[in-house]
């Protein structure tokens, strides 16, 4: 299992290092595009028990509308970018404001079928996709990176201090092995590396320096550190009610593409939005 997890993350890496390198923004899209597709019919996997199409079709919508996207900005047309803008705005409010309401009375025996989320997950990683492409677009690759750091070191600073110092259960019916020693070490982990990150030109934290000032830095390094946490948290209480312990295989020894991606999903609709004034200028 190890041997697989390093080289699926040993090559996932190389061809995000590769689209991110490439003068030309259409790998990156497609690349982005297809996480977000695969994604999508994970998500749909797990809250949707009608029609089997359904599970398809929700996807086959997101590659589409991507692609069309992608289209339109390679011939610098921008199209549809402010039907985007709102969208990601909508699941930024829907994220900030139902997320903590989902976790406090969701439960993981209710049944896994859900309308109203299988519904929302193309519009949720349309979102996401929208947000990577159009950072990467207009503002380059260390933007990007310096915002996806974010979720990064959330998680790994709460798996690593649960699992050694761990002793309080943080949410124990929907994920077990997650601690409230975990969750605090997350979000300490994003504030100081905004804190840290303000020193790097053309980083999300400058931005978010420039539009918020340093104290807004913390308070939403927190936001974010906790939008980190609960985004794993939702995907962990979908898990649950499907009865199933990834959401799919795609991926050897990680699971499914939004096994991945779940904290991300949540986080870079609400981070645009904190940065929007100065991104739009």
């Amino acid at each position: 299992m190890l041997k697989q997890r390093i080289i699926t993350a040993v090559i996932l890496l190389f061809i995000l290092i590769d689209v991110l390198i490439i003068d030309n923004h259409w790998p990156f899209m497609l690349f982005v595009m297809v996480l977000a597709t695969c994604a999508t019919w994970e998500w749909v996997r797990l809250t949707w028990q009608g029609p089997r199409f359904v599970i398809y079709l929700l996807p086959s919508l997101v590659a589409l509308i991507a692609m069309a996207q992608s289209w339109s900005i390679q011939n610098d047309n921008y199209l549809f970018s402010r039907s985007f803008d709102v969208l990601v705005f909508i699941c930024a409010f829907i994220w900030l404001l139902g997320m903590p309401l989902i976790l406090a009375r969701g439960r993981a025996t209710d049944p896994s079928h859900s309308s109203v989320l299988t519904l929302f997950a193309p519009f949720a990683m349309l979102a996401t996709w929208w947000v990577f492409v159009s950072l990467f677009v207009q503002r380059g690759s260390v933007y990007l990176l310096s915002l996806l750091i974010l979720v990064w070191v959330a998680d790994l600073a709460a798996f690593f201090v649960g699992r050694r110092w761990g002793k309080y259960k943080l949410a124990p019916a929907i994920s077990p092995g997650k601690t409230r020693e975990g969750a605090i070490a997350g979000l300490l982990a994003v504030v100081v590396w905004l804190l840290a990150s303000t020193a790097w030109e053309g980083s999300f934290a400058k931005d978010l320096l420039d539009q918020w000032s340093w104290f807004g830095v913390v308070v939403w390094g927190v936001v974010l550190g906790s939008l980190s946490v609960m985004g794993d948290l939702f995907e962990s209480l979908l898990k649950r009610r499907a009865q199933v312990k990834d959401s799919s295989r795609l991926l050897p020894g990680h699971g499914g593409v939004y096994d991945r991606i779940d904290a991300v999903v949540v986080v870079l609709p609400v981070a645009f939005v904190l940065i929007s004034v100065v991104y739009l200028q």
